[in-house]
């Protein structure tokens, strides 16, 4: 049998009006360099709102992850891939008139932002600070996703800042993604990605199915193209093409199916909200229910990262200050208000459940990219994510001793499996620095960070 033809890392899948970024194929890998096929490492901020219980999220002891509390028990499959990390602070969040407004507007950015209707912040968050060193190298430069519409500010405060955590420039806060239909389609419909990148789980190979139809799938679109190049490929590359496309696929029929009605959780989950009304989004593309939109998004991220169309992301569950019911799990009052609990064991609850909820999603989304082969490993290895909220305890305010936990493996760089206790406040921002510099980003200085934070050892 010949040899195998070598495709470019750059190849991409051509149709009308759509190209589709290919995942890391054996048949791409170069045969001057090792290194020239490692994956990189991509990174990204899940940010929950109002603060958690933290009775339920700080394991006991420093050292080893035993026994995981409550809130954090979703990740046992995982631990080994997680750090939580008590005693980093966010003193940049802290003013003397309101404490959500600031919490969303300073969190990534390390700096206080303006007491004003109008927003302005400190400058670039960190996100966009790596963005703007690597995003080059990728089709997208950074991705800033979310799940529910903001509300106004109070206290003198704009609205701004409880609905984005993620700023371009010091007055412009970068595009918030909400509809999954809409990012699917920027990304991978009629945009060209420049740079193929990386590897999914094996799976016996099957013919080229059609798409749910011909209007909404972008492989249909490309078919041609992809059967050309299945053709060429080995065994084990066409099972890794298959497996990417099923993925395209799930992704594209929940998409469909979420767009038939005009019905989204939005109406039913802010009919109660305990604040100002929320003007809700056009449903068409949301799902009717909040996990299952939460899910979808998680799904089009990996793609992007599998696919190398960015490598750098935000994620907000919900905006900052969220009045947001749960009645799914038992909390069917506004989060914000839970969050007030007052020291009463039924608010604790209710918070807890939403914490636990919460903290399901992301498990969740860790373990698939865990079944993600990328070269010797997996796509799970080489992110590096912070999980956490810029309020400690919701009814105090506090934005010292934050919840914040580490996943994934960093590339090497992270050593999970373990509970850090830094000395009392210890700036956030050393973390960021560290993830900026494993990313590719070595910045030097960030807000108030005194040097980056090892995450091994």
């Amino acid at each position: 049998m010949g040899k195998l033809p070598t495709i470019s890392r750059r190849t991409v899948l051509r149709g009308a009006g759509a190209a589709v970024a290919l995942p890391w194929l054996e048949a791409m890998a170069p045969a001057a360099t090792l290194a020239a096929g490692k994956p990189p490492v991509r990174i990204a901020w899940f940010y929950v709102p109002n603060g958690v219980h933290m009775a339920n999220w700080r394991p006991k002891d420093a050292g080893p992850l035993g026994e995981l509390p409550p809130t954090l028990q979703p990740l046992e499959a995982v631990k080994d891939k997680v750090l939580v990390i008590s005693a980093l602070a966010a003193d940049h969040c802290n003013s003397h008139v309101a404490a959500h407004e600031p919490s969303g507007g300073g969190f990534l950015v390390g700096a206080r932002c303006k007491h004003s209707e109008e927003p302005e912040v400190g400058g670039a968050s960190i996100d966009q600070g790596v963005a703007q060193r690597i995003g080059l190298k990728t089709p997208v430069d950074s991705l800033a996703l979310g799940i529910d519409p903001g509300i106004r500010g109070d206290h003198g405060y704009s609205g701004t800042y409880l609905s984005n955590i993620s700023y371009r420039s010091k007055t412009t806060p970068a595009a918030l993604e909400l509809n999954p239909k809409q990012l699917y389609d920027r990304l991978f419909r009629g945009r060209p990605p420049r740079r193929p990148n990386w590897d999914a789980a094996p799976e016996e190979a099957k013919p080229a199915a059609k798409g749910d139809s011909v209007e909404s799938s972008v492989l249909d679109l490309v078919r041609e193209d992809a059967q050309a190049l299945q053709s060429k490929l080995g065994f084990s590359d066409r099972r890794k093409l298959e497996e990417y496309f099923e993925g395209l696929r799930s992704v594209e029929r929940r998409i469909e199916g979420a767009g038939k009605d005009a019905h989204s959780h939005h109406q039913d989950s802010f009919k109660d909200a305990d604040l100002a009304k929320v003007v809700l989004p056009e449903g068409r593309g949301i799902p009717s229910v909040y996990a299952d939109h939460v899910t979808l998004m998680f799904d089009i991220l990996t793609l992007a990262f599998q696919t190398d169309t960015t490598r750098v992301a935000t994620f907000l569950y919900s905006y900052e200050k969220s009045g947001r019911a749960y009645p799914e799990v038992g909390a069917p009052g506004g989060h914000h208000g839970t969050s007030h609990h007052g020291g009463k064991a039924e608010n604790h609850a209710k918070l807890s459940a939403i914490n636990r909820h919460h903290m399901d999603l992301f498990a969740k989304f860790l373990g698939r990219l865990a079944k993600v082969k990328e070269g010797e490993g997996t796509l799970l290895d080489n992110v590096l994510f912070c999980y956490g909220s810029a309020i400690s305890d919701g009814n105090r305010h506090n934005h010292d001793d934050l919840p914040i936990l580490v996943a994934g493996g960093g590339g090497g760089a992270l050593e999970g499996g373990r509970h850090l206790k830094l000395e009392k406040k210890t700036p956030i921002c050393n973390l960021y620095l560290e993830m900026a510099a494993r990313a590719g980003a070595e910045l030097g200085s960030f807000g108030d960070g005194t040097g980056r934070l090892p995450l091994r050892g």
